[in-house]
């Protein structure tokens, strides 16, 4: 059941977010993504039927663990380029969502760890970082881990850097793949639906049910009770770009 209020918060000491769609508004082409990771299998005689539904990384990894170990490690750079290139071109006109930047920073104020947790390559991220910053205290794209989200590792990595245990850190995200990676790790789960996102409430329920609904990010300044942070540890310090 997804509660109104601050839902046993109180032990929160760090929020993890989701980047794109979460943080910052940008539109990724993801059925181009698909399209140009498929392509590139057929040119090496995979089949592709039933794989075109999965996300272009849940693509790639099927499709490389179907190949010989050099025709895997050639498909996996052809592929990482190609998504690659779509991100960049995303990141150029990506802009925070209203109040991220104050929230963001209100958080690390107030003693919350902030994470960033996020699918999108390394350098999309920090193209977007150097033109609108955000207060974060830990940066894990894709390609500073093995295993991304809904895989729980990533999150595990997240809260080991912030020093947190998982269990105090709440996963915020507007994706179903953020809560299941959420309650996976056994992490506190938060969804965003800001007004004009693509996936709806609807979304949300049943083993993608989290325990606090927001209709943005800003919202969370007034959903984490100050005492969740008044005890904690130390946190590292914060940064507006990860450098």
């Amino acid at each position: 059941m997804i509660c109104d209020g601050t839902c046993g918060l109180e032990d929160v000491r760090a929020v993890l977010f989701d980047f794109d769609g979460t943080l910052v508004r940008q539109t990724i082409d993801f059925a181009a993504m698909r399209a140009a990771v498929l392509g590139l299998a057929q040119g090496y005689g995979v089949e592709i039927d039933g794989l075109a539904r999965l996300p272009a990384l849940e693509i790639v990894a099927s499709v490389a663990a179907g190949l010989g170990r050099e025709s895997a490690r050639a498909y996996r750079r052809e592929a990482a380029r190609a998504i690659e290139a779509i991100e960049l071109e995303a990141a150029r006109l990506a802009e925070p969502f209203e109040g991220v930047p104050a929230t963001l920073a209100q958080l690390a104020e107030r003693g919350f760890g902030v994470g960033i947790v996020t699918r999108n390559c390394a350098r999309a991220v920090a193209d977007v970082l150097a033109r609108h910053p955000l207060t974060h205290h830990v940066l894990i794209t894709r390609d500073d881990t093995e295993h991304v989200k809904p895989d729980p590792r990533h999150l595990y990595q997240a809260a080991a850097q912030l020093g947190v245990a998982v269990e105090r850190c709440l996963m915020c995200g507007d994706h179903p793949m953020d809560v299941a990676a959420g309650r996976a790790a056994g992490a506190r789960t938060a969804a965003v639906i800001y007004a004009e996102a693509a996936i709806g409430r609807g979304a949300f329920q049943g083993l993608h049910a989290p325990d606090l609904l927001l209709a943005s990010v800003a919202e969370l300044a007034r959903r984490l009770p100050d005492e969740s942070a008044r005890s904690a540890d130390a946190i590292p310090s914060a940064v507006e770009l990860d450098g």
